[in-house]
């Protein structure tokens, strides 16, 4: 017979039980809502920092650092506060660089004092894709040649005057004046979505513009259009991205799809060559460069005469060019749709395959190269050297061109995301003719086909927003641009101390 006390404490020891599993279990969802919680202070830190830096006048960046697979190397800020900022590019003998923001405004980062000095603020469109969105750089300082440079791209101007850009325009297009032009020592090219003045949502076309660099003040002048590209019906995949090639003395310009469906798709019965999914090799005036490798067939039908200027097509849209500085041969990455992006070798002629293939040519619903788009047999397909399976929007590709970081890196291959905010690093064999791996899965296919296999060949993570550009300094060291409303930035990849 258990007594009246026994009961009691019985009662006292269950309830003291139950009290403490629910405590336990409370406190543990607690934690696991604060470790999953997509709101708390750790998940905003790499994504929301204009939100935190707007709450306190005082705040500062205590996003965590960048982690790199190398731990000999290390990833340190050279500016920040950067609204949307597309490209880079090194311009003089300071170190100075040349800033793109998406919104049209060109900014001189002065080395010397780390000032930010705007030099240009163009009529954009910046509406999804579009904005300023390219800018590359072209010494000129070996030349005679340059005398004979025209501007064949204005026709209303006889060959040896320019137009001025004035940021007081009021006129649909950039307002210009005619002045004659000496040999500069420097061009910089920028790819932009024109405006109207009046009306931003009126877009007037993607543009490649000239200006010319005058070093000993640090300015940019004699404003010229070189390059009318088509605009709609967009607003995305419209590229942007352009480089020079000093040693030919050629600009390289990418624009993407812009949604259309034509010959340059690989539509057969599609509309005649438009100017779309193409990457254009161009002299600094604009004129189809010696050498393209469609210039026959230009000549020989004038239903293709806009493929003079061609250097390859059936691109979806790309944001990455980079040239080997060991062979010369030009090289892309490319964005698929939810499948495979791209790194591709850029040879003349190269059809890229979009609309019907995208990663390799055996994952794809088309049994052979014959159902391809072919221009009179001057083109000509080949498969990526890696896709990811799923797509990450790689952005742009460098040859790392220094030796500062170690030997193993150099003349080998960056490439940065857009939706993960990671860094990759990709070793070229030995004929520059494709990648090497050690993983035998991504060797047998050439697809990071999985999240491990993606993680074999990323080199940093933790970058603080999408990558945009990469460049090798003047000083020998790797750049990242990373591209944020408010907080963009620029770091680079030095030795640790």
């Amino acid at each position: 017979m258990v007594s009246k006390q026994q009961r009691i404490v019985c009662f006292l020891i269950i309830l003291i039980s139950v009290w403490l599993l629910v405590f336990l279990t409370t406190a543990s969802i607690s934690a696991k809502q604060q470790q999953q919680d997509p709101f708390s202070t750790q998940q905003l830190l790499p994504h929301q920092t204009a939100i935190l830096s707007q709450q306190s006048e005082a705040s500062t960046n205590i996003s965590p650092a960048p982690i790199l697979k190398d731990s000999d190397l290390e990833v340190e800020l050279v500016t920040e506060g950067l609204k949307s900022p597309t490209s880079m590019a090194f311009i003089g003998n300071q170190g100075d660089m040349l800033i793109l923001e998406k919104s049209g405004e060109v900014i001189l980062f002065v080395s010397e004092n780390k000032s930010k000095i705007t030099l240009l603020n163009f009529t954009v469109n910046d509406q999804t894709e579009r904005g300023l969105l390219g800018v590359a750089v072209i010494n000129n300082n070996n030349d005679n040649n340059m005398s004979a440079l025209h501007t064949t791209a204005i026709p209303a101007l006889s060959n040896n005057q320019i137009i001025t850009t004035r940021e007081n325009s009021t006129n649909d297009s950039t307002t210009t004046t005619t002045t004659t032009s000496s040999s500069p020592s420097t061009f910089v090219f920028f790819y932009l979505t024109e405006a109207s003045k009046e009306d931003r949502s009126h877009v007037l076309g993607n543009r490649i513009y000239r200006f010319e660099w005058n070093d000993t003040d640090k300015s940019l002048s004699n404003g010229t259009l070189i390059l009318d590209l088509p605009v709609l019906p967009g607003e995305n995949h419209n590229g942007g991205k352009i480089i020079a090639d000093p040693e030919n003395r050629v600009i390289y310009a990418v624009i993407g799809d812009l949604n259309r469906r034509g010959m340059l798709q690989n539509f057969k019965n599609g509309s005649l060559p438009d100017d779309t999914s193409v990457i254009v090799r161009i002299n600094p005036d604009g004129s189809p460069a010696q050498g393209n490798p469609f210039l026959d067939v230009s000549r020989t039908d004038g239903n293709y005469m806009n493929l003079s200027k061609y250097y390859a097509y059936g691109i979806r849209n790309s944001f990455g060019l980079a040239i080997d500085p060991v062979t010369g041969i030009l090289w892309d990455t490319e964005n698929g749709f939810n499948d495979f992006d791209e790194i591709n070798i850029v040879r003349p002629g190269f059809n890229s395959g979009w609309t019907r293939v995208m990663g390799p040519i055996g994952r794809s619903n088309i049994t052979s190269e014959n159902d391809l788009v072919n221009f009179l047999d001057s083109s000509s397909y080949a498969d990526p050297v890696f896709s990811w399976g799923s797509a990450q929007g790689v952005t742009d590709i460098e040859f790392y061109d220094s030796d500062k970081l170690g030997d193993d890196y150099t003349n080998n291959i960056f490439v940065g995301d857009a939706n993960n905010g990671d860094l990759y690093y990709f070793e070229v064999d030995e004929d520059r003719s494709g990648l090497r791996f050690g993983q035998s899965g991504l060797s047998d296919d050439l697809i990071a086909n999985n999240e491990r296999q993606r993680a074999e060949v990323i080199f940093g993570t933790g970058f603080p927003s999408s990558i945009t550009d990469i460049e090798t300094g003047p000083d020998g060291y790797l750049y990242v641009l990373t591209f944020h409303p408010t907080q963009g930035s620029i770091s680079r990849v030095v030795p640790q101390e």
